[in-house]
């Protein structure tokens, strides 16, 4: 096991990491009592005692543990009401944090063993309702002399990383200006050697043989091809000059990020002493931690984010994972259990896997807890992949107790949020008995981005690679229209089509001739891009726009391209959402037939039918409006279940469309819901799902359903006249 106690760098990393989360306490503090909001105050500030308890843990410091685990406690019961915002309180929080800053490795002025007891003794009686409580004072630190004398030199120096970052982004700005330069020069040389050919020209018109000219006029001929000559010359060097410079300067951009990146062993070396200290205080476990890939570096803005959500998950394995040694042996397993933390690097980005052979994710315990708190309905029999997504949402906790690991509801939905700040992805797998996976993507640094070029028209556009899934050419892509709208279809997958040239304001002449693929707000969204052409990959240093221009709708910053023009990189994500958010021109809606009675009613009066569409899938969801809309219907739409019951709660229709599988309730649940619900029980409902296996058909009709339709089989006709058939018009 690595002695990470004795590596300076790392025990000023946690040191930091603590202080700053001190700080924010301190500062939420000293808000509270005259803050107009205390409660959501105090859950910002709940998290931050979380966070210090945790890396107090892994710097082995027991008793401050304690005091963040009572200081929890105390911001726990003032959330829930139980306890007034007092001034006593604040103090005694105030000085709790004190008392742990002056316990860190290092600190200036330690605090005294019998000062922390003090503290946790008020915190318990605080907690036991003594009011108002007594704070302790802190004694004074001892001082100390400092000899005299030189300080003895090192081979190293600590530079913050504020000024790191800072050279990293004017090493940045120094490239783009060297781009803009060597674009100058390149337009520079083509001057030149356009000069050239017309000094050239002159010089045969007036050479032997030609009629001569004055002499003056002959020695300007000769010194002007002689100094077009020279400005050539000149304009070569220039390329050349400037071509080595910006060489140098990707190496100097290279080296800067060198600085900025640290090794994930900067984080996952204290894992072993966290995984031996969990195990001693649980009843008869033992968990083997494995660590590989230890050397795969980070830019430290990335590593510092995440190492927070690392201790989470490797917390979760041990605690929630890995059975005791008496289960796993009655299961035929090892007795020891085995957790293994492993890094990768993937391109430009760093796979990150939290893997634990236990016993697996319980999903009727998660099932239940999301049926407790609201998410699923008490029917609900959701399942697999879309179930286990609930374990992200905030608060949620499968612990009825609480113990300095477990149980509060911190964790998961702090990973997930996290890991999207950093542009990054989280990913879960679990096999009950087998165990659990969960696995990271992130980028290995924020300032540098490899990005696919793309060309509309006469524009360059740079689309991250980090959400691009596949490049492919529009002549031989199987292409259709459903209600109007472009679609792709790729595996058996129906993926929207977007030009991008008109979804972006381009003007001019354009010719599409590829697709690019991209995902977007989850696994499963997917978003075809029509361009003129793509240009290839490029490592891209990204810029904001500045104050000046302010943020642009879809693009997240700008770079300079190869040829010195400026490139937007876009933002794949929004641009995503806002083109099927605002839906495409639906086609126009077909002949009503003779007899149905929409055919009565004029196109957008009253009287149109009205149908609930409920599908968690962005594209499918406004596929089927557009579609239902093409043919007169009156379309509301619903993200899941729940949000379903909630808008027919509001607002009555004449039919439901829905899927199955969807986070909080699922298709199933729902139309059970309505089945039983006085005043829905004869509103049809209309299931259109992936899930084609008869049991699950036999699952949707029993619970209530209709029609039972698969999207593997999907038919644009068969839809309309299915709902024309149960609407009856």
């Amino acid at each position: 096991m690595t002695d990470w106690a004795n590596d300076p760098e790392l025990v000023a990393t946690f040191r930091a990491e603590v202080e700053e989360r001190l700080a924010s306490l301190c500062a939420g503090l000293l808000r509270l009592e005259a803050h107009p909001s205390p409660r959501q105050l105090v859950a910002g500030l709940f998290r931050d005692a979380h966070t210090v308890k945790g890396s107090a843990r892994m710097l082995g410091l027991d008793v401050v543990v304690d005091v963040a685990h009572h200081s929890e406690d105390v911001l726990g019961a003032i959330k829930e009401g139980r306890f007034a915002v007092r001034k006593d309180l604040v103090d005694l929080l105030l000085v709790a944090a004190d008392s742990i800053s002056r316990s860190l490795p290092g600190s200036e002025r330690p605090v005294a063993a019998g000062d922390l007891d003090a503290v946790v003794a008020a915190l318990k009686a605080a907690l036991a309702g003594t009011d108002p409580v007594v704070v302790p004072r802190l004694s004074a630190p001892a001082e100390e002399e400092q000899a005299d004398g030189p300080r003895s030199s090192g081979e190293s120096i600590r530079v913050p990383t504020r000024r790191v970052h800072d050279l990293l982004d004017v090493v940045g700005e120094a490239e783009l200006d060297m781009r803009r330069v060597t674009g100058h020069g390149r337009e520079l040389a083509s001057l030149a050697q356009e000069h050239l050919r017309w000094a050239r020209s002159l010089r045969r018109a007036t050479g032997p043989g030609q009629q001569e000219l004055p002499e003056t006029v002959a020695d300007g001929v000769h010194g002007l091809i002689a100094l077009v000559d020279q400005l050539v010359a000149a304009t070569r060097q220039l390329q050349a000059r400037s071509e080595d410079a910006q060489s140098r300067l990707a190496a100097v951009r290279v080296d800067a990020m060198g600085l900025a990146m640290v090794p994930v062993r900067r984080v996952v070396a204290a894992f072993p002493q966290l995984v031996r200290e969990m195990c001693g205080r649980a009843e008869d476990k033992d968990v083997e931690l494995v660590l590989s890939g230890e050397d795969v570096e980070l830019d430290t803005r990335v590593l510092d984010a995440v190492a927070d959500s690392l201790r989470h998950l490797v917390t979760n394995a041990v605690d929630h994972g890995c059975e005791t040694r008496a289960e796993r042996v009655a299961a035929g397993k090892p007795a020891r259990a085995t957790l293994s933390v492993s890094a990768r690097a993937a391109g430009s980005t760093v796979v990150i896997e939290v893997r634990d052979d236990g016993r697996g994710v319980d999903e009727d315990a998660v099932r239940a807890v999301a049926m407790e708190t609201g998410m699923l309905g008490a029917d609900s029999t959701l399942s697999g992949p879309a179930l286990l997504q609930l374990m992200f949402a905030a608060g949620f906790s499968t612990r009825t107790e609480v113990t300095q690991t477990s149980g509060r509801g911190i964790g998961l939905d702090v990973v997930r949020t996290v890991i999207g700040d950093l542009s990054g992805t989280i990913e879960v797998a679990s096999e009950p008995g087998v165990g659990t996976c969960f696995t990271i993507t992130l980028p290995v640094t924020l300032g540098v981005l490899r990005c696919l070029i793309a060309r509309v028209g006469s524009e360059r556009y740079a689309l991250p690679v980090g959400g691009v899934l596949e490049t492919l050419s529009l002549t031989g892509a199987a292409r259709h229209e459903v209600g109007g709208v472009p679609v792709l279809v790729r595996e058996g997958r129906t993926i929207p089509l977007v030009d991008l040239g008109p979804a972006l304001g381009v003007t001019g002449e354009q010719n599409p001739r590829a697709v690019v693929v991209v995902q977007y707000a989850g696994i499963g969204e997917l978003l075809g891009l029509a361009v003129d052409d793509l240009e290839g990959e490029l490592e891209l240093v990204v810029k904001e726009l500045g104050g000046f221009v302010g943020r642009l709708p879809t693009v997240a910053g700008a770079t300079i391209g190869p040829d010195g023009a400026v490139v937007l990189v876009l933002d794949v994500r929004e641009l995503a959402v806002r083109q099927l958010a605002a839906g495409p021109v639906p086609a126009v809606a077909p002949a009503p037939r003779r007899g149905d009675r929409a055919s009565e009613v004029p196109a957008g009066g009253s009287g149109r039918a009205r149908v609930l569409v409920v599908e968690d899938s962005v594209g499918v969801r406004e596929l089927q409006r557009v579609i239902l809309e093409g043919a007169g219907y009156h379309v509301t739409t619903a993200v899941d279940g729940l949000d379903g019951a909630a808008k027919l709660a509001g607002d009555p229709v004449d039919l439901v469309l829905s899927d199955v599988e969807m986070p909080g309730m699922d298709g199933f649940s729902l139309t059970r819901t309505i089945r039983r619900t006085r005043g829905w029980e004869d509103v049809p409902v209309v299931i259109m799902t992936s899930r084609g296996d008869p049991a699950d058909q036999r699952a949707g009709l029993d619970a209530g359903a209709s029609a039972y339709l698969l999207k593997s089989e999907f038919d644009q006709a068969e839809l309309i006249d299915t709902v024309r058939r149960l609407v009856g018009r």
